[in-house]
Order: C-alpha cells, then structure tokens, then sequence
C-alpha cells in the first residue's frame, strides 16, 4: 500500500497541471470551503432569524449547487475544465466576499446561491480534470490524494474558521475565506501562465 502511495505521489507530483489542481482544492477545502460552518451565527445572530432561516441558507447553497452540477453533467467536453476551474474559483470567492457585507437576508440569500454555484463547479471542474487527464493506471491513485485534499481538509479548515469568527467576527471571517479563496485562483492562475510559457519556449 505503501509502494502504491508513493508511486501515487510521484506521478502526481511530476504532472504539474494535475498537481496545481489538487493544491488549489486542498487551499479551498481549509481555507474557503468550510464557511457554510458559521451559516447558523448568519442565520440566528445576524439576520436574528430561526432554524427556518438556517434551512434557508441552506436550500439557497443547494439550489446553486444543483444548477451547477446540472452544467457540468452537459458539458460535452474536458477541453474547458481548468477555465471553469478558474472561473469558478473566482466566482466562490468573491460571492462570499459579497455574502459576508450583505445588509439584508433577501440579498445574502442570493449570494448564498451563487456561493453553490462556484463551489460545486469548483470541486466538480477538479474531479473531473482528474478523472479525464490521468493515466489510467494512475487514475485511482490520483483521486485518492484528491479526496484526501478535498474532504481531509475541511474538517481542519472548520476549526480554523471558528477560530476567525471568534477572534474577528463572523462576516470577517467569511471575508478573509473568500479573499483567500481568490488568492490561491490567483496563484494557480500565475503558475498555469508559468507551465504554458515554458512549454512554449521548449517547443521553440
């Protein structure tokens, strides 16, 4: 198992597309992902609703999350999933940003949706990259370490956002995710310019 996990992290780690995107879900997963943990202080300290106003926030993430899934199980081809996976990230970003300064519950709530959207596009984009781009001898072994990316991270990342809460406040701390969510697109951004640029210099 041992061998296989190694083998696994060497081909990960040569493919630099590959790698860049399971970086960028990783920082997502503990810094971006784990905001829908501070949904219940927005709902009841906040916007000084009930459980029903949590359940909104709630069905308002999903309903985002279902248009987005729906657009990803259409898409005819991989040829535009690391686009997707930028715009998306940009689009969780900066709604969360958006979600975090909004006055009035009608407004968060829309917010809320466009968050679902970005995030499942996001985490669908990257899974899907994978699954299509690596080799299949590899393939199961480059999940695992996205999994391990995506779902070990949020765990770690919830505490880290209660943390902000506490020490910040609740809508600074969905301000930093988001920031920070838009910082790693910039960074996987950079370094995707850096891979293209020097393929084009080596065929030249």
């Amino acid at each position: 198992m041992w061998t296989e996990l190694e083998e696994g992290f060497k081909y990960v780690k040569g493919d630099k597309k590959l790698s860049s995107m399971i970086i960028l879900i990783g920082l997502s997963s503990l810094f971006v992902i784990p905001f829908n943990t501070l949904m219940p202080i927005f709902a009841k300290d906040i916007f000084n609703g009930t459980a029903k106003t949590f359940s909104w926030f709630e069905s308002a993430a999903g309903l985002g999350s279902v248009a987005s899934a729906m657009y990803m199980a259409n898409l005819k081809s991989s040829k535009f999933l690391t686009k997707i996976t930028m715009y998306a990230s940009v689009i969780f970003g900066v709604s969360l940003i958006l979600l975090s300064v909004s006055p009035t519950l009608p407004l968060a709530l829309i917010f809320m949706t466009i968050t679902g959207v970005g995030m499942m596009a996001q985490t669908s984009s990257i899974n899907t990259y994978i699954q299509t781009q690596a080799i299949p001898e590899m393939r199961g072994r480059a999940i695992s370490y996205f999994v391990m990316a995506y779902q070990g991270m949020i765990p770690i990342g919830s505490l880290l956002i209660g943390w902000t809460a506490n020490a910040f406040g609740p809508r600074m701390a969905i301000t930093i995710a988001g920031g920070i969510g838009l910082l790693a697109t910039a960074g996987f951004m950079l370094y995707k310019h850096k891979v293209n640029a020097t393929k084009h210099l080596a065929f030249e």
